[in-house]
């Protein structure tokens, strides 16, 4: 499944919202900030039907798409950590997420 950059931004900070199980509006507020509307909407509508494993194949598939640079790296993380950051709370298994995010993506 290929996605264009805004989806595959959305979708690996959908990861990450998800991770303590539930998406907070605070986490889809800076989402919206970030990618735009239509890409959150059309993302979640298929996160909804991924497992975890089937949301990181599609991020690893898309990966050489939209993260061909460092640059583009250092972009992606930073909305990843502006998702874990916008409840003002980082958990254990928020912190272990984005380290396995940031191999994921070198």
């Amino acid at each position: 499944m290929t996605l264009n950059k805004e989806e595959f931004k959305t979708l690996v900070m959908l990861y990450a919202a998800n991770i303590d199980g539930n998406i907070k509006s605070e986490e889809v507020k800076v989402m919206l900030e970030r990618s735009g509307f239509e890409a959150v909407e059309k993302t979640e509508k298929l996160f909804a039907k991924m497992s975890d494993a089937e949301a990181l194949a599609v991020i690893r598939e898309n990966k050489p798409l939209h993260v061909a640079t460092e640059g583009d790296r250092i972009d992606l993380m930073a909305d990843l950590c502006a998702i874990i950051e916008a409840d003002e709370k980082c958990t254990v298994m928020e912190e272990q997420m984005v380290r396995t995010m940031r191999r994921l993506l070198e």
